[in-house]
C-alpha cells in the first residue's frame, strides 16, 4: 500500500520536511518527499498496513500546527513517484520547541527534564548552557510572581518584565501570556481560527479583545485590544506550567523597564529576534511584524525605492505571480496609498490614487460648502447642531507632507468629535480602535468615491467626510460609526477589484500595508474579496516594512 500525505505549506523553513525526515528514521518504509511550490508531498509505501498507520499516528503527534499550513489530506495511491526532495543544509532559524522536545522535557523520567536549553535540529535558539532541571527554579520564581512580585526574566527572545496581570502593568505597554488556549478562551472573544493558529509552533501574537469576565478579575487593567500568545520557549513555558499550579493562568509581558523585584538570568544572549505577530481571518493569515523564525533576514536597504510598489511586488514575486495580471491596493498608514495593475503586456500602472491634501479643518468645511448646495445645507446643519465643536476644530491645521487612507480616517474622527489632535495618525487610531471594539454585523454606509482629474482617477475624501457627518448628526454612535467607516472602506475596496477584474481580466489580487492589521478590516477584506478572486497576502514577511526591500523596484 502506498499512503500520500499532501501539506498546503507555504514555508521555507524546511521544518515539515526536517521533522519528516526524522520520523521516517524509525520506521522501515519506502519514502519519497517532493516540494511542488507550495505543496510538500510524502509518499510511504509498505506491505505493512499495521506499520503503515503506526507511521501515520506518530506523524500526527510530531508534526506541529503552523500558521503556514493551509490545507492537509491524506489518500491511497497506485504508484510512487519517479523524483524525489533532498533536504537542503541551511542554518536553523529561531523556532519555538517541537512536541518531541517538549515531551522530553516534560518527562519526570527524561534526562532533558524541566531543561530549558534542550533543543533539536528542528527548533531552539542555539544558546547554550548548563544541561540540568532547572525545575526548583522555576518553582521558586513562580511563587513571587504569585505572591505579586514583578521579575526581570531572561528569556531565549531577550529580556522581559513579567508578573501578574494587574495594576503593575496597567500603565505600560504590556503583552500577556498565557498558559494554554482555554485560558484564551475565557477572557477573550477569539475566533476559531485565531485560537488555532495560537497553538501554531510559530507561537505568534494576536491582538484580541477582552471580554467581560477579563474586566471583572482584572478591574485594574483599561486595556480592552490586548496581544495574547503562548509561550515560545522554555523559560516562558515551564514558568507558566508552575504559575498554573498555583492557579495563575496567565501574566503580562513588557519590553518596557518597570521596577521589578527579583532576576532570573540564567541565559545569556546577545541576538534578539522580534517575535512575530500575526492578524487572522477565516481564510487568510498575514503577518503584521516581527522576525522570529522567518527567512530574510538580511535584507538589504536601499535610498531609491518606491515603497507601494516594493510592498505591491513583494507580493507578487512571494507567490510567483509574474506571469500573470495582477491588481493590488497598497494601504499603508505612513506612505501612499493606491490600486495598482502589473501585466507583462503592460507594465505597472496606477489604477486609483488615494491621494488628497487638505491644510486645515477649515478648508474640509469650506471644500464641503463650495462641493455643492447639499454640502452646504450639511455644514450649516453641523454648525448649528455642534456650535462650540464646530469653532473648536475649524482652529485645527494640519502638517502632513502625503495624505492617505488611514489620515482621512484622522480628519473624520476630528470632524465628529472622536479626537481634537491635530496628528492625523493618532486621531485615525480612535475610529480604528472603536472600530475593533464593535461587536455588532454590520455598520452605516459611508460614502466612497471617486474622482477624476488629469486623466487620472482619485478618490473623492470630501463624500467620506461628508456622509459621516450625516450620521454624526442622525446621533449614530460612536462604535457603529467608526465600524461603518472602516467596513465601508472594505466594500469599495471589494467593488473597485470586481470592476479591473471585468475590464483587464485579472488572475490575482494582492494586499498591503499596515492597515491590515486591523482585525476587522482584515477580516472583512479576506472574505469579500476572495469570493470572486484569487487573494494573496505576503507569505513570510511582514504587511509592512520589510516587505519593501524584497519587492523592491527592480520590475518597473
Amino acid at each position: 500500500m502506498i499512503l500520500e500525505f499532501s501539506f498546503n505549506y507555504l514555508s521555507s523553513s524546511l521544518i515539515y520536511e526536517k521533522i519528516i525526515t526524522r520520523t521516517l528514521k524509525e520506521f522501515l518504509l519506502e519514502s519519497k518527499i517532493i516540494r511542488d511550490g507550495d505543496k510538500l508531498f510524502l509518499y510511504v509505501k509498505s506491505e505493512d498496513i499495521d506499520e503503515l498507520e503506526s507511521f501515520a499516528n506518530r506523524l500526527s503527534t510530531e508534526l506541529p500546527h503552523s500558521i503556514f499550513l493551509h490545507e492537509t489530506d491524506v489518500r491511497v495511491v497506485d504508484e510512487m513517484p519517479e523524483s524525489s526532495f533532498i533536504l537542503q543544509k541551511t542554518p536553523k532559524l529561531d523556532m519555538a520547541f517541537c512536541p518531541k522536545c517538549l515531551t522530553k522535557v516534560m518527562d519526570e523520567a527524561d534526562k532533558n527534564y524541566y531543561n530549558i536549553f534542550h533543543e533539536c535540529e528542528v527548533c531552539g535558539y542555539g544558546v547554550s548552557g548548563k544541561m540540568r532541571s532547572y525545575k526548583d527554579d522555576f518553582a521558586t520564581l513562580a511563587k513571587a510572581i504569585s505572591d505579586g512580585q514583578v521579575a526581570s526574566l531572561d528569556t531565549f527572545n531577550g529580556r522581559y518584565y513579567v508578573g501578574k496581570v494587574g495594576n503593575k502593568c496597567s500603565n505600560t505597554d504590556f503583552d500577556i501570556v498565557c498558559y494554554d488556549l482555554v485560558s484564551v478562551l475565557n477572557y477573550t472573544n477569539a475566533s476559531n481560527s485565531e485560537v488555532v493558529a495560537l497553538g501554531a509552533i510559530e507561537k505568534p501574537l494576536i491582538r484580541l479583545k477582552t471580554n467581560m469576565k477579563f474586566k471583572m478579575d482584572f478591574e485594574e487593567v483599561d486595556k480592552e485590544l490586548i496581544r495574547f500568545k503562548l509561550p515560545d520557549d522554555f523559560v516562558l513555558h515551564l514558568l507558566l506550567g508552575e504559575l498554573n499550579k498555583l492557579g495563575i493562568s496567565m501574566i503580562f509581558i513588557t519590553k518596557e523597564s518597570i521596577a521589578f523585584d527579583v532576576k532570573f538570568d540564567l541565559i545569556m544572549r546577545e541576538k534578539e529576534l522580534e517575535p512575530i505577530e500575526i492578524v487572522v481571518g477565516d481564510n487568510h493569515i498575514a503577518i503584521v511584524k516581527g522576525q522570529k523564525g522567518l527567512p530574510y533576514e538580511n535584507l538589504s536597504h536601499k535610498d531609491d525605492l518606491i515603497k507601494h510598489v516594493g510592498a505591491f511586488f513583494s507580493v507578487v514575486k512571494e507567490h510567483s505571480l509574474l506571469d500573470g495580471t495582477v491588481a493590488g491596493v497598497n494601504i499603508s498608514k505612513d506612505y501612499h496609498n493606491n490600486i495598482m495593475v502589473y501585466s507583462k503586456k503592460f507594465g505597472v500602472i496606477e489604477y486609483l490614487s488615494f491621494k488628497f491634501n487638505f491644510g486645515s479643518i477649515k478648508e474640509v468645511f469650506d471644500s464641503i460648502v463650495a462641493f455643492d448646495e447639499a454640502g452646504a445645507k450639511l455644514v450649516e446643519n453641523f454648525k448649528n447642531k455642534f456650535p462650540e465643536h464646530y469653532e473648536e476644530i475649524s482652529k485645527i491645521e494640519f502638517d502632513e507632507e502625503e495624505f492617505n487612507v488611514y489620515k482621512l480616517w484622522g480628519i473624520v474622527s476630528i470632524v465628529l468629535g472622536y479626537s481634537k489632535d491635530k496628528d492625523l495618525m493618532k486621531s485615525a487610531e480612535i475610529i480604528e480602535q472603536n472600530a475593533a471594539l464593535f461587536l455588532g454585523t454590520k455598520g452605516p454606509r459611508i460614502d466612497y468615491k471617486l474622482k477624476r482629474q488629469n486623466s487620472k482617477v482619485y478618490l473623492e475624501p470630501l463624500m467620506t467626510i461628508r456622509t459621516a457627518m450625516s450620521f454624526k448628526l442622525a446621533d449614530v454612535d460612536r462604535l457603529t460609526l467608526c465600524y461603518g467607516v472602516v467596513e465601508s472602506f472594505v466594500e469599495f475596496i471589494s467593488s473597485q477589484f470586481d470592476d479591473i477584474k471585468e475590464e483587464m481580466k485579472t488572475d490575482a489580487v494582492v494586499a498591503t500595508g499596515m492597515l491590515l492589521e486591523n482585525r476587522h478590516l482584515f477580516s472583512k477584506l479576506s472574505k469579500e474579496v476572495s469570493v470572486n478572486h484569487n487573494l494573496y497576502f505576503n507569505k513570510e514577511l511582514p504587511i509592512d516594512g520589510r516587505n519593501i526591500l524584497y519587492g523592491a523596484n527592480e520590475l518597473l
